[in-house]
């Protein structure tokens, strides 16, 4: 009786094993295909999608592969809300330049604009960091005409749902987690204003502690004419209604890769996402610490614009912690 006791003791070990791993099962497994869609408010950027996204870029891709890597990941196609607006553009599948149409919803472009414009510190002689003042390059933060914009940084408490947000999606897109990337750069050029000829990923940069730009996650704020034009949804909802927006439409401000003969008109709420180095996650003998050589194939410039003003927001992310305490959702 003893040895038939034991021997049910251990059957029933076994089954609440099996029960408990198949509950493990069931509770992890979805988070391996939970796509961070763009209507979706929780949290997006477990270790899981950070890990699926860095090893994706770690080798060369074909065109296709990255539309279905990146649609499947920033946009849920079970979501009946999502439109046509949200799409991939690939400008260059190695090295990867592309387009991410619908990535950042149009009311928080605005609010993102918005967060720059006040309240000033009047009684101050130098602005604060939300507010624009005349944009720097380089590791010395150096007034040139080279750059002419104005620039402003923006922490998330700003307006933390957008900011979350978008550290959010750029975190699934790269891999890279949010920790790793700087506070949002807003930039406004005015007519006039250019950013020429230039890479977002200098040697130098190799000295910072965080290291160098690995990638740029760039979304355009507002439309140009030629965008608002080409789509014919200026002052449009996500949802295709129109919202009442009177966005003041601008001319020229492209960015040109003359690399791959693209000059990309600035669509509202569309980001621009590439690499800055040779080297990126997930791809062989890649090591966070290592020295990051830019892809001189990835220089670009913000043309010069013609009448009205352009505005876009920055993500630069680095291989290690950046120290901004930059959260996702």
């Amino acid at each position: 009786m003893k040895t038939f006791s034991i021997v049910l003791l251990g059957l029933a070990r076994i089954i609440w094993s099996v029960e408990s791993f198949s509950t493990v099962v069931s509770i992890l497994s979805p988070l391996k295909k939970t796509p961070v869609a763009l209507g979706v408010t929780a949290s997006q950027t477990d270790d899981v999608i950070v890990n699926e996204a860095t090893k994706f870029w770690g080798k060369p891709r074909e065109e296709q592969e990255i539309i279905n890597f990146v649609s499947s990941t920033l946009f849920n196609a079970e979501n009946d809300e999502a439109t046509a607006d949200q799409w991939v553009e690939v400008i260059s599948a190695e090295p990867p330049l592309l387009v991410v149409h619908g990535f950042l919803e149009r009311s928080y472009c605005d609010q993102i604009i918005d967060a720059t414009r006040g309240p000033s510190s009047s009684d101050s002689d130098s602005p604060a960091k939300h507010e624009l003042k005349r944009s720097t390059m380089g590791a010395e933060q150096d007034k040139s005409d080279h750059r002419t914009s104005s620039t402003a940084w923006l922490h998330d408490d700003r307006c933390p749902s957008p900011l979350r947000t978008f550290a959010t999606r750029a975190s699934a897109l790269s891999g890279l987690p949010t920790v790793n990337m700087e506070n949002l750069q807003v930039v406004r050029y005015q007519p006039g204003e250019e950013f020429q000829l230039h890479t977002d990923h200098l040697d130098s940069f190799n000295e910072f502690g965080c290291g160098g730009r690995l990638c740029t996650c760039l979304v355009y704020l507002n439309d140009s004419e030629q965008s608002a034009s080409n789509n014919n949804d200026a002052g449009v909802s996500e949802n295709g209604v129109d919202n009442g927006e009177d966005d003041a439409l601008f001319t020229g401000g492209e960015t040109n890769f003359p690399e791959f003969d693209a000059a990309i008109p600035p669509t509202k709420g569309s980001a621009l996402f590439f690499w800055n180095t040779l080297e990126k996650p997930g791809s062989i003998d890649y090591d966070e610490n290592m020295f990051l050589n830019v892809d001189i194939k990835l220089r670009h410039a913000g043309l010069p614009v013609l009448s009205g003003e352009k505005w876009v927001a920055n993500r630069w992310m680095h291989p290690r912690d950046f120290g901004a305490d930059v959260r996702g959702l």
